[in-house]
């Protein structure tokens, strides 16, 4: 399956990692590699998350309080957001076409 990503969620894993890393090297090497593994699982069964707010799927990050919020698209994941858990609810909305 082909993951496309929105260029507001690269910057916001990027900038969730830098947050982490800048706390401890390790932590954000955890940050990323939880997200990768989030990647992994929702590539390999997309529709395992239940939808919510429409057709968007939310994928929790473990142990951070981040959700890969994402759009089965055929055979295509769109990855909308790295969205914070506790911030702003729906902001990515105008992310979707």
């Amino acid at each position: 399956m082909k993951i496309i990503w929105h260029d507001a969620a690269v910057f916001e894993l990027e900038e969730a990692a830098l947050y982490y890393g800048g706390i401890d090297a390790d932590l954000g090497e955890r940050f990323t590699s939880t997200a990768e593994v989030a990647i992994a699982e929702i590539k390999a069964r997309p529709e395992m998350r239940r939808r919510f707010d429409g057709e968007a799927r939310k994928a929790r990050l473990k142990r951070f309080p981040y959700a890969l919020v994402y759009w089965i698209d055929g055979g295509t994941l769109r990855i909308i957001a790295v969205m914070h858990l506790h911030r702003e609810p729906g902001y990515w909305h105008g992310r979707v076409e």
